[in-house]
């Protein structure tokens, strides 16, 4: 389901999204039925997302103008569905379709489709935590890692090439080079940095466990490098700089920004809590070097020259700017019940007074989108399921329960989290199917149980001067793990 969200440029067209709702909300629900007595689900959270669809699927439903008219007046303001048949030329049938019966949504047919969405993607996330339980989230990483590699030279190939076709055959609706495979250099920058910090944390966890006696000549640190952990180690390390590279190379300015922010996060959580006084300087040295390597391997010129023109271009009345200030003239007017789910660009039909060489379909601000297409009648819900995801996070973290891999795997989950939430001060990735799909997937790492009977997390303590000799044990990453003595009694 990743491969597929990912290399179908980003499943932005119905016949690639489709199938991954599809496959993802299947996956979900054999999750949620299979008898796995370790896998446990977490109900509020599962609570909370019932009632944003409950009230998403509520701006769907036919109501009395009388009550339409009292919470939404300026939904009958302008005809919102005269204008969109205007803007997209379609046969009589679908016109007919689009002409909304009474419901707080603008445009119905298009909520629908969102709440599709919604159903589909909760159903896979609720379905993802309680399978982690069983199968820890180890294994769904390392597939992360080798498939951050393939989409970060993916990108790569396609900025060196200078093609305006995808993979060479597919040529997309946008009208400059493409960024593959997600088209928009934005959506493949909000993916990478979601791939990018999982991998970070799989990297901090096989540091924390490896077992390391610092070498006594050149042969024996060969010999220590050619060990399991230790080259895989290094082959994670690599796939993190070439993630970081391919965000540079495309030129996505929020990307460069979210990539500074989840590596120094992630360096300074491996400062503090990575065993041994060698691990604690190396890995965050390597995770903070990371943004300026990948800068000096793709031009510090270039890659100042490309910022400098993106920032001007978003800074100017008919940039984002622009754009924002005609959302907020949509939100004033729609602040109860909100224009509808998925009806923001139908909307911005009526508003949009900026940058009208182009269509506005989303408002490169996700929040400012939220509110003019939810209003109250949305927010309040998201706000709370936000509270209640935080809550049940920092639980999991007071519980201690995870071993040290799981214990990182979570941490730079909740790092991709947060780094996508900041792009989407400014860009909208997570609007991409492929990217909501691997948000849903660190979501659910974020907030799994651990099965029970997993040993406990042992992990060092910030900056304390009993750190043990030679690193991490095998599971509890703090000193060797001791060894049982032989019985020297006569049987």
């Amino acid at each position: 389901l990743l491969a597929w969200g990912a290399l179908a440029f980003g499943a932005e067209y119905a016949w690639a999204y489709a199938p991954l709702l599809v496959f993802g909300a299947t996956v979900g629900l054999l999750a949620l039925v299979a008898p796995a007595p370790a896998g446990r689900g977490s109900a509020p959270v599962a609570a909370a997302l019932g009632l944003v669809f409950c009230a998403a699927a509520l701006q769907a439903v036919p109501l009395p103008e009388p009550v339409l008219r009292a919470v939404s007046p300026a939904r009958s303001a302008h005809d919102f569905a005269a204008l969109y048949a205007a803007a997209a030329p379609a046969s009589a049938a679908e016109a007919a379709s689009v002409r909304p019966p009474p419901t707080l949504s603008i445009a119905p047919s298009r909520t629908r489709l969102g709440l599709a969405f919604l159903a589909g993607l909760s159903i896979f996330f609720l379905g993802c935590a309680r399978a982690l339980s069983a199968v820890r989230p180890s294994g769904p990483a390392r597939v992360l890692v080798v498939l951050g590699v393939v989409v970060a030279l993916a990108g790569i190939v396609q900025e060196a090439g200078g093609s305006l076709r995808v993979y060479g055959v597919w040529y997309p609706r946008k009208a400059w080079q493409p960024a593959a495979p997600f088209v928009n250099e934005n959506h493949l920058a909000g993916w990478l940095v979601m791939a990018l910090s999982l991998s970070a944390g799989y990297l901090c966890g096989g540091a924390a466990r490896a077992r390391w006696r610092p070498p006594a000549d050149w042969r024996g640190l060969v010999v220590r490098l050619a060990a399991r952990d230790a080259s895989e180690i290094v082959l994670v390390g690599f796939a993190v700089l070439v993630m970081a590279l391919a965000m540079l190379v495309t030129g996505s300015v929020s990307g460069m920004v979210c990539l500074g922010a989840v590596s120094w996060v992630s360096a300074a959580r491996a400062l503090r809590r990575q065993p041994g006084r060698g691990r604690r300087l190396l890995i965050p040295a390597a995770l903070g070097l990371v943004p300026l390597a990948a800068a000096a391997w793709a031009g510090l010129g270039a890659v100042g020259e490309e910022a400098a023109r993106t920032l001007s271009t978003a800074l100017a009345p008919e940039g984002r700017v622009g754009l924002w200030a005609d959302t907020l003239r949509m939100v004033r007017d729609f602040p109860l019940a909100g224009a509808g789910l998925n009806t923001y660009g139908v909307g911005m039909l009526a508003y949009q007074t900026h940058g009208l060489d182009a269509r506005a379909v989303e408002a490169h601000n996700d929040y400012l989108q939220l509110a003019a297409e939810g209003g109250l009648l949305l927010g309040l819900p998201i706000s709370a399921a936000l509270v209640v995801f935080v809550r049940e996070v920092r639980r999991r973290f007071r519980e201690g329960a995870d071993d040290v891999r799981t214990w990182w795997l979570r941490a730079g989950a909740v790092t991709g989290l947060g780094g996508v939430a900041l792009q989407s001060l400014v860009d909208f990735s997570l609007q991409m199917p492929g990217n909501a799909v691997l948000f849903a997937l660190l979501m659910a790492v974020a907030v799994h149980r651990p099965a029970h009977g997993a040993p406990r997390t042992t992990i060092a303590p910030a900056r304390t001067g009993a750190d043990p000799p030679f690193g991490g044990g095998r599971r509890a990453g703090l000193g060797r793990t001791p060894r049982r003595r032989r019985s020297t009694r006569p049987r």
